[in-house]
């Protein structure tokens, strides 16, 4: 199960505490760009990031006390220092704003990068991730949700909304992409609006 989205049942006391690095945020807007060429990638993404134990605790009238924010922003100064991030900022209530610029190869050792979580190669602990295959291929996905953690993201409707877009330099194989690029060019594009518009991009790197 993806621990990106797995809602433990914490006390509010215990709401803040490495809740980026546990995988414990979820995405409520997005805004990401990728270019991919060869094994190189360059990508930007702009995400304001809910945690789901926070907003659970506000939803049953629970009133954070100075001690539970004071920790949420203990949060931002320890995840600031993670790879790519220009900004993390907690933006009150369990929600913090994002953005990453991460540009870099993919190695021939099934290396991946990943977001929020840019120091995690698994893809559990991260909404969007791009991989290189054992075949050489490159993957670019976002993770099923579980369906007990898709009926507690309902409860407290919590639903993503955002654009990914992926402008590609080689071979796609395979994408469920909603947009693909005309004649004269252009990127792939998402448009997320629910738990159900997942991303795939499956590319062959080599150049035609």
């Amino acid at each position: 199960m993806a621990k990106l989205f797995s809602l433990a049942r914490n006390s509010a006391a215990a709401i803040a505490i490495g809740v980026l690095l546990t995988g414990c945020l979820v995405p409520e807007t997005i805004d990401a760009n990728i270019a991919l060429e060869g094994y190189k990638y360059d990508m930007r993404v702009e995400t304001r990031l809910a945690d789901p134990r926070a907003l659970k605790a506000l939803a049953v009238g629970h009133v954070f006390t100075k001690q539970e924010e004071d920790r949420m922003w203990t949060e931002e100064g320890k995840a600031a220092r993670m790879p790519g991030f220009e900004s993390f900022t907690y933006a009150g209530e369990g929600r913090f704003d994002l953005v990453v610029e991460l540009t870099g190869e993919l190695d021939a050792n099934g290396s991946a990068i990943g977001v929020p979580n840019t120091r995690a190669k698994s893809q559990t602990d991260n909404f969007l991730s791009i991989r290189r295959m054992d075949d050489g291929t490159i993957e670019v996905s976002t993770p099923e949700i579980p369906d007990r953690a898709r009926v507690e993201l309902d409860q407290i409707a919590i639903v993503p909304n955002g654009t990914l877009t992926v402008t590609v330099f080689g071979t796609v194989i395979e994408t469920n992409a909603d947009e693909t690029p005309g004649f004269l060019g252009g990127a792939y594009r998402w448009n997320i609006s629910s738990w159900d518009d997942r991303v795939f991009l499956k590319v062959n790197p080599a150049v035609d």
